[in-house]
Formats: C-alpha cells, structure tokens, sequence
C-alpha cells in the first residue's frame, strides 16, 4: 500500500482537515484493515499517514493508541508499527489466557445475571446475527466485544474487565484478520454466544461455566483451528472442586 501521495482520497482514505478528530482516523484505519487494504504485518509510518491524511503526527499517534489498544497495531518496543500479525502458537496462548480469565467471569455472571442483563445480551447477539447474516466485519467485531463486556460488567469485577478487555481484543481482531473472507465462521459464532447466554441464564455457575467452556472451545478448534482447551477446562474443574 503505497501511503506517500496525498489526495482527496488516497487508498480508499478520506482526507480529515480537522484537528483532533483521532477516532475518525482510527475508524478509517480500522475498516482498510478489515478489507484487507491494509494487511497484516504491514508497516505503519506516522509522517506517511499523516501526510495521506491531512493531518498533524500527534493526531495520528492519537489514532495508532486507539488501534493499539484494540488490538489491530502492534507497537514494538523502540520499534515500527505494525498490523496485527499474530502466530498460531500466539492466538493458543491468548486463548489459554481468556478461557482461564472468562470462564470465572461467566460464573460470577451466571450468579448475578438479571432478566434486564439477559435482554441486555440477546440485543447485542440479535445486533451480532444481523453483521453476520450481511457480512459486515466491523459490526460484527463490535457487537461480539459488546455482548462480551457486558458479560463481564454482570460479573461485576472491575479487574478482571480490564484484563479480559485488553486480551480479547486483540484475539478477536487478529482472528477477523486471518479469517476475513470465511463467512460461515460467523452464523457459527452466532450460536456460539446463543449457548452462552442460556448457560447464563440457568443461574448455576458450574453449568454456565461448562456450556460456556463447550462452545467456546468447540467453535476456536473447529473454525478458527487452534489446539485449545486443555488448560482452561483443567483450571476451572480444580477451582470448581475447591
């Protein structure tokens, strides 16, 4: 992608005259990232970018921290930035991580979960079908992290939100990623979550946490073909038997 020309509209970007407008960067990023414009382990330069948008460095740098955060950049240390390109040995070990962290959210959910907390949840899915059934990747990643955060805001632990925040995120942009043009992924992660949300709404922390463990691992190895699952099942048996 050849970021040094500026333009009304270079690479499918739309010139921001405006100062301060980061997110309105980031979202333009985001979505050339999501089509592939922009593909993973690709360079990014601020002066580039910045030159391609119309705008000062700072703002840029503004956006690549949204980005960053999100899990689409990867900034190294006293190095370039980077998409997001992550090793399948990288995505199994995220994933170790996330079941481990999640696994106790959704039983602290499954304690707390509310008849509002559970519409709350088959809004975001209903929102998750409809980007699935259109194929529309940002939506789709949007309202995945949504029913996701609200899953953990139920489990009311502020801490592990945090971790689970910064984590996911940059598993379930990567995997958009790699796995962008197969779509029946997607009607399948849809029911993913519809298993979730019915563990959750059986009040019962061992059941929701064992639907949940389920169909989370079953859909990563079957859709996104990770060797997942054996630590985080382990993990969850032996706090369950304490």
């Amino acid at each position: 992608m050849n970021l040094a020309e500026p333009g009304p509209s270079i690479g499918g970007f739309n010139l921001v005259r405006a100062k301060s407008l980061p997110g309105t960067v980031a979202e333009q990023m985001r979505a050339a990232i999501l089509d592939g414009r922009l593909k993973p382990g690709e360079r990014l330069i601020e002066q580039k970018l910045a030159t391609l948008f119309g705008i000062g460095q700072p703002t840029v740098r503004e956006a690549l921290k949204e980005l960053e955060y999100q899990g689409f950049i990867r900034k190294l240390p006293n190095r370039a930035t980077y998409v997001t390109d992550l090793t399948t040995s990288d995505m199994e070990k995220m994933f170790d991580v996330r079941m481990t962290l999640e696994t106790l959210a959704i039983e602290r959910a499954a304690r707390n979960i509310t008849a509002s907390g559970l519409a709350e949840l088959r809004q975001h899915l209903e929102t998750m079908r409809k980007a699935a059934e259109a194929f529309d990747l940002s939506a789709f990643h949007e309202s995945d992290v949504a029913f996701h955060r609200a899953v953990w805001k139920i489990a009311d632990n502020e801490h592990l939100s945090a971790v689970l925040d910064r984590l996911t995120f940059a598993l379930f942009a990567f995997v958009l990623l790699k796995h962008h043009g197969v779509k029946d992924g997607y009607a399948a992660a849809v029911t993913q979550h519809e298993q979730i949300v019915a563990g959750l709404a059986t009040n019962d922390p061992a059941e929701a946490s064992k639907i949940f463990q389920q169909a989370t691992v079953g859909y990563w190895r079957d859709y996104r073909h990770l060797q997942v699952g054996a630590t985080a099942s382990t993990k969850a048996k032996s706090r369950q038997s304490r």
